[in-house]
């Protein structure tokens, strides 16, 4: 409410699925020769292709979503370019699904009689509408537009549940409201200043997310054994700049892996972590230490004796690390999602940092309300 003061915001339910770009043009050509979809996917009188965040063709992942896609369309839409999220969805109870099960989709060339999982688009932005970019108009106009251009379609195509307000209680009890509906939180956005264009391939101070385990409380924290860490890139060069982060078999002794965590440090807390873990550097890993084998493997190794409290979105099935392998899933561990550092806890030492039984309690507990 700071960074937004004096402004009636916009806060949207920030979705637990795949971001994707609907591209949609009239077939045999349209404005730029089909610069806005390139070749064509079937879709009814219109060519449809679908991008990910990383601008990669994923047309052929949502083979379901290209042919819902014109069905969506009012008479008077011809062309448009869509920012929307792909969340996994049950049509019956009416509810969002983990990404876990969006995750289990092949990725490229899915047939439409063979779709694993049924799927709900969400969106929540409009950058092109007719021949016409939009990026220049503030959310508000933008949103407008969208609502005029397109139909909902029951348990297939949304509009993103939305509230305007510039009260901190409301945004407080949306947050709630998002989280029970199985959703990772709000994106706080500015809705009709000059600020609220459209600004692609760039962070905005104007976009905000509010996710759950933002919120104190909200999620159980775990306490964590520094293994390993990647050498710092560009301006952080010359320290270290991600960790690898593991929990503790209590049975055999082990340290299994459980997150890589690089985000969210300053400089000084980056420089600080450098000096408190480099006079435990090892030549190689720890014999304790459990890795999958991968192509980025760390750079530096430690005797596990630093501990961090650690937060997360939530937990996830993972191929690439080791935390209580095989228990949830077959030949997996346990992974977290969006970990965030909280604190070092000196007071703690390794062996008494969170059990891979704990780990597997909570991804348990976690998948029993999420399947409610």
């Amino acid at each position: 409410m700071k960074r937004f003061e004096n402004q009636t915001v916009t806060c949207e339910y920030k979705y637990d699925g795949e971001r994707a770009q609907i591209h949609i043009l009239p077939r045999g050509g349209g404005e730029g020769g089909g610069g806005a979809g390139g070749g064509g996917e079937a879709g009814g009188d219109k060519r449809i292709r679908i991008f990910s965040r990383n601008s990669e063709d994923s047309t052929g992942k949502f083979p379901d979503i290209v042919q819902l896609a014109a069905a969506t369309l009012q008479p008077s839409t011809d062309s448009a370019v869509l920012d929307c999220e792909v969340v996994a969805y049950d049509a019956v109870g009416k509810r969002i699904l983990p990404f876990q099960v969006l995750a289990k989709r092949a990725r490229k060339n899915v047939a439409l009689d063979k779709v694993s999982c049924a799927v709900c688009v969400f969106a929540f932005d409009l950058l092109y509408l007719n021949g016409r970019s939009l990026l220049h108009l503030t959310l508000a106009e933008r949103r407008a537009q969208l609502r005029g251009a397109f139909n909902e379609v029951e348990d297939a195509f949304k509009f993103v549940t939305e509230i305007s307000t510039g009260d901190a209680g409301a945004i407080e009890d949306f947050l709630e409201t998002a989280v029970l509906d199985n959703c990772e939180g709000l994106m706080i956005k500015s809705l009709d200043t000059a600020a609220s264009s459209y600004v692609p391939d760039k962070r905005s101070r104007e976009w905000l997310k509010v996710k759950k385990d933002y919120i104190e409380g909200m999620t159980d924290s775990l306490d964590l054994a520094v293994v390993a860490a990647w050498q710092g890139r560009g301006k952080r060069t010359g320290g270290l700049g991600a960790f690898l982060l593991a929990c503790r078999n209590a049975d055999s002794g082990e340290f299994e892996t459980v997150c890589k965590l690089g985000t969210g440090f300053s400089d000084e807390q980056l420089e600080e972590f450098t000096k408190l873990l480099m006079p435990h550097k090892m030549d190689k890993m720890h014999p304790s230490v459990r890795v999958r084998e991968s192509p980025n493997e760390p750079d530096v190794w430690f005797d596990p004796k630093v501990v961090w409290e650690v937060a997360a979105a939530d937990l996830s099935i993972s191929p690439q690390h080791t935390a209580a392998m095989g228990r949830a899933a077959p030949e997996r561990g346990i992974a977290l999602r969006f970990p965030r550092f909280l604190r070092l806890r000196d007071d703690k030492p390794a062996d008494a940092a969170t059990s891979s039984q704990q780990i597997l309690d909570m991804y348990l507990q976690q998948a029993q309300l999420q399947s409610r």
